[in-house]
């Protein structure tokens, strides 16, 4: 089990290593890279304040996906307002039910972006929440480190809290939510059938299929909810060449 910080095309360093400085600050979380700059060299060491192990012990992806793929839940961090409509929360609602997650021993996610960019469109529709950190809007830029020890602050004061009754309902509800993969499975599964009976008819149409992942994007969607799902769909798809034969003979 682990909460994954998930830095995605990091390119300075010095914000990898001071990263690893506030995850062992708070003592949570492990370290992933999606694209990193170099982050064993001289700077990212000495910005991470005797905190090598967690530069050394980083895994490096290649895609966001690769980072997320067994995680039952995802939050993306965003400081910027999104023009893409998109589950939002604060700070310390998104760090308690993730921290709900930790005591039930299974994998979520923090995703952050560019130093430079922010989270794209595309790495927020693998999120299924996003936070944005309340700032002053005269410097609404905060810098990676320092996002990272927010967060993480927040599920500290989870942690040492404990669990509020709600949060520890919350817990075992969750006890077989569906990972990622499962859930991209379905996703698939749903637009491959959505084209082959003429509902996406003429290729694929982003801002549609965006609409369709965000209805079934649904928090704490369960294993056998996605199994349900795509039992149903295979049945569509097992009819589909006698609809074609009936509509021919018309």
């Amino acid at each position: 089990m682990a909460i994954r910080i998930v830095l995605v095309e990091p390119s300075h360093p010095g914000n990898i290593g001071a990263v690893a400085r506030a995850i062992g600050n708070m003592g949570f979380g492990e370290l992933w890279l999606v694209n990193p700059a170099d982050h064993l060299n001289d700077e990212a060491t000495a910005r991470s304040a005797n905190n090598e192990s967690i530069l050394n012990d980083a895994r490096v992806c290649d895609t966001v996906h690769q980072a997320i793929g067994d995680c039952v839940f995802v939050v993306g961090t965003s400081a910027r307002l999104r023009t893409v409509g998109w589950p939002n929360s604060s700070p310390k609602q998104a760090m308690s039910h993730i921290y709900s997650l930790h005591r039930s021993g299974q994998n979520a996610a923090l995703l952050f972006g560019p130093e430079k960019t922010g989270l794209s469109n595309l790495h927020v529709e693998q999120c299924d929440m996003l936070v944005r950190i309340p700032v002053d809007e005269r410097a609404p830029s905060i810098n990676l480190a320092g996002a990272v020890l927010i967060m993480l602050y927040e599920l500290r004061l989870a942690h040492e809290c404990e669990q509020t009754s709600e949060a520890q309902a919350s817990s075992a509800s969750d006890s077989h939510r569906a990972t990622r993969d499962q859930i991209e499975g379905l996703f698939e599964h749903m637009f491959q059938v959505s084209s082959d009976v003429g509902f996406i008819a003429h290729g694929p149409r982003k801002v549609l299929k965006r609409k369709m992942r965000r209805i079934f994007l649904v928090p704490g969607l369960k294993e056998n909810e996605v199994n349900i799902l795509r039992g149903f769909l295979t049945a569509v798809s097992k009819k589909l060449p006698k609809v074609k034969n009936n509509t021919d003979e018309r």
